[in-house]
């Protein structure tokens, strides 16, 4: 393959081979090419999470492989050593990112490996000013919009919107701070529960209603990112 961009150089378990050029400054990999840039298929053991198990974004400093708090994790093979993605992890040309793509009756392991290369070398952007990000306090159930050393508190949520931005900022905790795309199903039970009545539809209204209330520009959103037709994700930390 000849390309100057950088690109996934894929094997699968049963001897799949392709590439996927990183044409976008986040490409999402998961088991469905409906829901994903990178579909990992076939996976008839469900290993790999059908919307986004992981993704490659583009930073100031490089490109990174984000796991998505999947159940079966994300891991990088860096000269022959294999390690668990906490949260994310700076990619060099060469690393491998390894998906659980099947296990045997006796428990073996096979993986999807993507090969990451970068033929011209990214370079990293040079002085970025830090990002602006939210913060939650738990205890007293007071969020908080943080720019520099400006720490100002976003008032009047109400319950449901309390109650997105607790599920939306423990699972970013429970994935090193890293933020997580949390899928509309998701967040319809995390907001109303057991409740059916409720729609995507719902979710997307209660999101307008916060950007509202939390972004400086709701038209050009922050904090509460648009993971288009899957769902959302909140900036609860600084992005590097």
């Amino acid at each position: 393959m000849e390309t100057l961009l950088p690109y996934l150089d894929v094997h699968g378990p049963d001897d799949q081979h392709f590439t996927a050029e990183l044409e976008k400054d986040r490409v999402t990999i998961g088991r469905f090419d409906l829901y994903n840039d990178v579909a990992l298929e076939p996976d008839p053991q469900q290993l790999i999470s059908r919307k986004v198990h992981c993704a490659i974004e583009r930073g100031s400093d490089g490109w990174w492989v984000v796991d998505n708090g999947s159940i079966n994790r994300t891991f990088l093979r860096r000269a022959g050593q294999v390690d668990m993605v906490v949260g994310r992890a700076l990619l060099k040309d060469g690393d491998g990112i390894l998906i659980l793509g099947k296990l045997t009756e006796s428990g073996e392991p096979s993986y999807w490996e993507l090969v990451f290369r970068d033929p011209l070398g990214t370079r990293p952007a040079g002085h970025v000013k830090p990002a602006a990000y939210l913060e939650y306090d738990w205890v007293q159930a007071r969020l908080f919009r943080i720019d520099g050393n400006r720490r100002q508190e976003i008032a009047d949520l109400r319950p449901q919107e309390h109650k997105l931005i607790r599920y939306m900022d423990q699972r970013n905790r429970a994935n090193g701070n890293i933020p997580v795309m949390c899928t509309f199903e998701e967040l319809l039970g995390a907001i109303w529960g057991e409740d059916t009545t409720h729609t995507e539809s719902d979710v997307n209204h209660l999101i307008w209603e916060l950007r509202q209330k939390l972004e400086p520009n709701p038209r050009e959103p922050r904090f509460l990112e648009t993971v288009r037709g899957l769902g959302y994700r909140l900036v609860t930390r600084p992005q590097k």
